[in-house]
């Protein structure tokens, strides 16, 4: 199975009309407006819709987004031209250190196809925050990823729960249109420990549950939402 090309991606996924998607970031942005941050940083922000969210409703002096694909980069660029608090960058090396409140990192995870990406990762993510800094990260709920959801059902099968770094084939669809990626399954174990060895402790879960009201699916939660504290 082939990792996801995100480069070749980028347009046909931000054109999606993602209505599960919309709501995990707006509970991350309500969220945020208990924590008052100052100057936040979206890593792995892609075209940039979650930095516009926050730029329009959240009075941040100053927001980064960033991520490694220059296509996701130059949407990002093009939706954020008119917020004079938003930066977007290509360059996460170049940050200084210890400078933001908060980092979110909204469906990253699953990209990151090996252990020590993760910890690469999330170990250039406390760096970048400043101490007692917050993390605020969505994943796709390792729990659930079996079930099927209005636009959004994968081929992970359960016997490989505990096979951290499983790759698995996701499809998301819209009614107009369908995108394949692939993703990296890590467990609830796993990606706590990742989180401790590079310096954070988890503060809350959040598990967003779908609508089931009037149907006969059984409760389940595609988004789980984790805030950590750096050390």
């Amino acid at each position: 199975m082939n990792v996801t090309d995100w480069n070749a991606i980028a347009d046909a996924y931000s054109e999606m009309d993602d209505p599960q998607g919309r709501a995990v970031l707006g509970f991350i942005r309500e969220k945020l407006t208990t924590l008052q941050p100052k100057r936040l940083l979206d890593y792995g922000g892609g075209d940039g819709k979650f930095a516009v969210l926050c730029a329009e409703n959240l009075p941040l002096e100053e927001i980064v987004t960033y991520d490694p694909a220059p296509r996701m980069t130059s949407l990002a660029r093009s939706l954020c031209a008119n917020f004079k608090q938003i930066r977007v960058t290509d360059a996460i090396q170049e940050i200084e250190s210890g400078i933001f409140d908060v980092v979110t990192f909204n469906a990253v995870w699953m990209c990151l196809t090996s252990r020590e990406a993760c910890l690469k990762t999330l170990s250039e993510i406390a760096r970048l925050l400043r101490s007692n800094g917050r993390l605020v990260a969505s994943v796709t709920h390792p729990c659930f990823r079996t079930c099927k959801f209005s636009n959004y059902f994968t081929d992970f099968n359960n016997r490989d729960y505990f096979n951290d770094g499983t790759l698995f084939n996701v499809t998301i669809y819209d009614g107009k249109r369908e995108l394949h990626i692939a993703d990296t399954h890590w467990s609830l174990t796993a990606m706590s420990s990742q989180l401790n060895e590079s310096g954070f402790v988890i503060e809350n879960l959040y598990e967003l549950p779908r609508s089931t009201s009037g149907s006969s699916q059984p409760d389940a939660s595609l988004w789980l939402v984790i805030f950590a504290r750096k050390l």
